[in-house]
């Protein structure tokens, strides 16, 4: 009887280790996929997924080249893809940072260069003679700045020129009034900058554009 009852507790003590083993695994899988997952969303990256129009680009270089010194360039590292089908891709995680996409240059011609956020997330960049990109907070601020300053400078050097033209035909009444005109709409111009620099907020789309147009005000 001694030795049944020993046995049994044998039994007994060897059914609850392995439960408590069981249940020890099953906490470390759990506490092993909460860091995977969690460095997953911490360290989520850039996926870049560009298109052209242009059929002649097919097979050809295009690059991601981050934007500054040479020196901020050496240390990030320039990538680059094909484009196929007038597809190309990048996907990266090195941090956030100015990025120009960028043509190879024996075949740049006809196209845009465009500057870019790699900010974490799905970036739709589109190649053309008038290149673009949407898809995350910064990078719909920045093709707002874009499109905006495309048509600033557009008017600036029409109205410039114009303005050139009456100076030299003697009309300088007429040349001071649109002066002032284009004057007011440069202002106007910063202003819808600030606007979108306030929506902003800190961040490196904000950065670039404080230092070409100084601080909003509040």
């Amino acid at each position: 009887m001694q030795c049944a009852s020993f046995f049994n507790v044998l039994v007994l003590n060897k059914h609850l280790f392995i439960h408590k083993m069981k249940i020890f695994l099953y906490l470390l899988l759990t506490l092993v996929c909460g860091c995977i997952i969690g460095c997953t969303n911490s360290n989520e990256g850039y996926r870049i997924n560009g298109t052209t129009s242009q059929s002649r680009l097919n097979g050809k270089k295009v690059f991601l080249v981050p934007y500054g010194t040479r020196a901020y360039e050496d240390s990030i590292g320039v990538d680059s893809t094909i484009i196929k089908d007038g597809k190309f891709e990048f996907r990266g995680n090195k941090g956030e940072f100015l990025a120009r996409v960028t043509i190879d240059m024996k075949h740049r011609h006809g196209t845009q260069d465009l500057l870019i956020v790699t900010e974490p997330g799905d970036i739709s960049v589109v190649i053309d003679s008038v290149s673009s990109a949407t898809g995350t907070p910064q990078n719909e601020a920045m093709q707002s700045w874009k499109d905006l300053k495309e048509n600033r400078d557009r008017v600036h050097w029409n109205q410039s020129q114009h303005i050139k033209y009456l100076q030299e035909q003697g009309d300088t009444v007429y040349a001071k009034s649109l002066a002032d005109s284009l004057r007011n709409f440069n202002n106007h111009f910063i202003d819808q900058v600030h606007g979108l620099m306030r929506q902003l907020g800190p961040g490196t789309a904000y950065n670039l554009l404080l230092q070409r147009y100084g601080e909003p005000n509040q």
